[in-house]
Formats: structure tokens, sequence, C-alpha cells
């Protein structure tokens, strides 16, 4: 970590993180919309309606073994548990463990998985930066989660000892710019959407109007969350030093993902109760591809499958 001592910044990283409620408190996010998701989705896999995840579960793993596969780990799951109950409730893994280095979004996820009657999935609390599981897993999973990790070289070793020989490493995460230091290009898109949109979809729920967008600076935000965007840049590079990558599909994201923080719900017609939301987040999904089709924007986000150099 960056700032303070070690933990120093685990008790930074525990109040941002800890509380599964807080990400979402000023609004929905980008991803908290279908039309979203089904966006990513085509970026992947071609479809709209078949994500990463299923692509890999349903067509990928079968050509080599059956489905379910005995056990998984999920790195940095947060409190939230939507990825570790879906693929567990979806038959895909037998045995999940899960790993968070907040002791409150642990025990967050590990209420609600107890309260849904499940089993197979097993929380403890744990550090990316100095990985402790005991392997092997037939798939490690780093979704919205190596963005976090100061330490990628322990993390990807560590990974690599506890991921079974035939094993796959699952990464769907941000890989844009460290410590979010946006181009000055990509504000200046950023900004040209927000003032386009009415004034309406703008405010979020806690009465912030999202007119203007800027970039803060990195020692401000390493001061708010020792662990945010850490080394993002770096991760696809480390990757393919240590692992056999045998994918990587960008998905766009350096637009829409800050355009619509904590305002995606006013888009939402369920949400907002505004029937127009809908075609003005269309509007803004063609924009963003027709910029990143232009190459006037970069993928800040990626889905990558590796594995043992050996495999």
């Amino acid at each position: 970590m960056t700032h303070g001592t070690a933990e120093q910044d685990k008790e930074k990283i525990d109040a941002v993180w800890g509380d599964p409620q807080d990400w979402a408190a000023d609004g929905w996010h980008w991803t908290h919309l279908e039309a979203i998701q089904q966006m990513n989705n085509r970026h992947v896999t071609g479809d709209p309606h078949l994500s990463d995840m299923a692509r890999f579960f349903e067509q990928i793993v079968p050509k080599e073994r059956p489905v379910p596969v005995e056990r998984a780990l999920v790195l940095a799951c947060g409190g939230t548990t939507g990825l570790e109950h879906g693929i567990y409730r979806a038959g895909w893994v037998k045995e999940i463990v899960a790993v968070d280095i907040s002791p409150r979004a642990v025990a967050a996820a590990a209420a609600a998985t107890k309260a849904a009657g499940i089993t197979g999935i097993h929380y403890q609390v744990g550090d990316m930066n100095a990985l402790d599981v005991e392997g092997p897993f037939d798939v490690v999973f780093g979704v919205s989660a190596l963005h976090h990790c100061a330490e990628l070289e322990n993390l990807y070793a560590a990974v690599e000892r506890v991921m079974a020989p035939d094993g796959w490493f699952f990464i769907q995460d941000f890989v844009g710019p460290t410590r979010f230091q946006w181009t000055e290009d990509q504000v200046l898109l950023i900004n040209r959407l927000l003032h386009i949109l009415p004034e309406r979809f703008l405010v979020n729920r806690k009465n912030y109007r999202r007119r203007d967008f800027w970039r803060v600076e990195a020692e401000v935000l390493a001061a708010f969350d020792p662990s945010e965007a850490v080394r993002s840049s770096e991760i696809l590079p480390l990757l393919k030093e240590r692992f056999h990558v045998e994918e990587v599909r960008g998905f766009g994201g350096g637009l829409l993902h800050l355009a619509l923080a904590t305002i995606a719900h006013n888009f939402d017609v369920a949400q907002s109760g505004d029937p127009t939301g809908p075609e003005y987040l269309r509007l803004l999904i063609e924009a963003s591809d027709e910029l990143r089709r232009q190459g006037r924007t970069q993928d800040d986000f990626a889905f990558a499958l590796a594995r043992h150099r050996r495999t």
C-alpha cells in the first residue's frame, strides 16, 4: 500500500467497502442497468444475452471437464454476494471460497449466505497482497478485484500456486489508468455527454448534480482509499508475463462507467418513473460505441482468461 501503515490502510478500506449498501447509496452505477450489461456482453461474447461467465461455464469448461467444477476461489468478494451466489446457484461450482480484506464485508456476505441457506460457500478475511488460502482451485475469479491489489506480483504468484494445473484464472476488471488519472480527451468527452442530457437525469439520490466531471488527483484518491486502482494499468501486462493468456476482450467503460456514476437509476423507468430514460440511455450507448469504434476512447474494462503456462 502507499499511504500510512498497512493496518491503517486496511482500516480505510474497511471503512470504504465494509457496508455493501454504501456503494449504491448515492445512486446506481452503470452495471446496475440491464442495457449496459447487454452492451458489455456484446463486446465480450458477441451476444447481448450471453455473459462472459455463462460463456465460460457453458462453452469453454465443458470441452475439458464436467460442470460443475469442484472448487473455485473468489478474490475480493465484497459484501454483496452476487458473484458467488450466482455461480453456485447456477450449478457451475460445488464449493466456493471467497476472501476479502474487509472484515465487515466478509461478515455481511457470510450472514447473507447463511440466511439464503447456502452451505457450499465459505468466507474468510484475506488480503490479496499476501494471499493465504489452501488450493487447489479449478477456477480463480478476479472480478472487480485486481485493481485493488498493490502487490500484483505476489498475488499472481499465489494464484499460480493455488490454481489447479489445468485450472483457469478468470478476470473481469478495471484495467484503465492507475489511480483513475483519466486523459484530458476522456474528461472532455464525458462532459460533452453530460452536458447534452436534460437536468432531470443528472441529479443523484443525495441531490448532487453531475453536470461537470473532473479528474481527482491521485494523492487525494489514495488518501481516501489506498487500494483504489492502485496499479490497474499493470494488471494485463503483468498477467501476460506470468500466465498463458488465452483471451483478452475489452468492453469499453471509458465513458459510460464515469458518466453514469450515481445517476444510472435515472435511466431506469421502474426507478425514476421517466419513460424517456431508456431512449436517452440508448443514445448514450450508441455514442459510446461509435467513439470506441473510432479509437477515440480506450477499453478501461476487460475480460481475460489465463492458465498455467504448462497447461
